[in-house]
């Protein structure tokens, strides 16, 4: 039996951020030392970043990639982030779900797809994902036969996972501790170390990701654009296949055309060096948790499964409060702005 991973629910969580390291939060007080963390889908900032700097991340955020001069492609599935997280606000979820396939070997375990593309040319490997565009039609991928297990996913919101990033992995720890000895050891969570690739700092519990396997809102959206939108980064630096990949021309300062033969999404000289990826994990980190609806949770239907959620032992797992802290994987690495991780 494999072991259980242990995965992050925000929504149904009270989160709390400690008052030493959020004076800008809601005035409402959880507790002694902590307030409860800012929710709603007001579209604002909960306080990571002025409104300022979070107008412009979101204009990141939600800005339409092209081939050229951006780079998309040449397999992606969206051309903005917004585009598959914008209900009902930026950053939300979406109706929007993605193809995941693999097959089962000799033995029985999972083994992720192999897809020909350009007539069989090149094989892509090493990922579930299939992409729904292209960006010419003889690398559209199409799932072949020997791929026998199929799931869509839907896409996830984002919204306060600036907070999740913020818990220390001591919290997430006990948490997994107290499911094995409530559930008397028939659940006892995983808790996936993984390195935080734009920090020389050691591995952090990971929390974002279909398999928890990124440990920072910079490494998860570095994720996304390179699987997502097919555009490399300085943390995801190889593209998944080259075949129709258009060069960018630029301009070096001799006026002298010169060609990038892999479009990456570079950073803006005159934005303090920042890449796209760090507009979209800042503007992740502003984001308020998702708000409770509070008609909703007092009719006796609701009042009833929540009776029911702790008495099967759902709360075991979800549970009531999570407490913030401060972020080692916020700031950034070497050249990125360092921003204050304390949600």
């Amino acid at each position: 039996m494999k072991p259980f991973v242990l995965l992050l629910v925000v929504a149904t969580a009270t989160l709390l951020v400690p008052k030493s390291h959020s004076s800008r939060q809601s005035p409402e007080q959880s507790g002694p030392s902590s307030l409860e963390a800012a929710t709603g889908f007001d579209d604002q900032s909960n306080g990571f970043s002025d409104s300022g700097r979070r107008t412009a991340d979101q204009k990141f955020f939600e800005e339409v990639e092209h081939i050229a001069p951006d780079g998309l492609g040449p397999l992606y599935n969206a051309q903005s982030c917004r585009e598959c997280h914008q209900t009902p606000v930026s950053g939300a979820g979406s109706q929007v779900s993605e193809l995941r396939v693999g097959h089962l070997d000799a033995h029985q375990f999972f083994q992720n797809p192999e897809i020909p593309i350009n007539h069989g040319a090149e094989v892509i490997r090493d990922r579930t994902l299939v992409n729904d565009r292209a960006i010419c039609p003889q690398i559209q991928e199409r799932v072949p036969e020997t791929e026998t297990i199929k799931t869509t996913r839907m896409v996830t919101s984002t919204l306060g996972d600036g907070y999740v990033e913020a818990i220390p992995d001591e919290t997430l720890l006990k948490i997994r501790k107290e499911q094995c000895r409530a559930s008397h050891g028939k659940i006892c969570g995983q808790a996936v170390k993984v390195p935080v690739p734009e920090s020389e700092g050691p591995d952090r519990i990971g929390r974002f990701g279909w398999k928890d396997q990124h440990a920072s809102l910079l490494a998860f959206a570095a994720d996304a654009y390179l699987n997502e939108m097919g555009i490399t980064n300085s943390l995801q630096k190889t593209e998944v296949t080259t075949i129709c990949n258009p060069p960018v021309t630029t301009t070096i300062p001799n006026n002298d055309p010169t060609k990038i033969t892999e479009p990456n999404s570079l950073p803006d000289p005159n934005d303090n060096n920042l890449e796209d990826i760090d507009h979209f994990a800042s503007f992740m980190r502003s984001l308020k948790a998702p708000a409770r609806d509070d008609t909703a949770a007092a009719t006796p239907d609701a009042k009833h499964g929540e009776e029911l959620f702790t008495k099967i032992g759902c709360a075991t797992c979800h549970v009531e409060t999570i407490v913030t802290g401060k972020s080692p994987a916020s700031p950034g690495g070497p050249g990125r702005e360092p921003h204050d991780s304390s949600l």
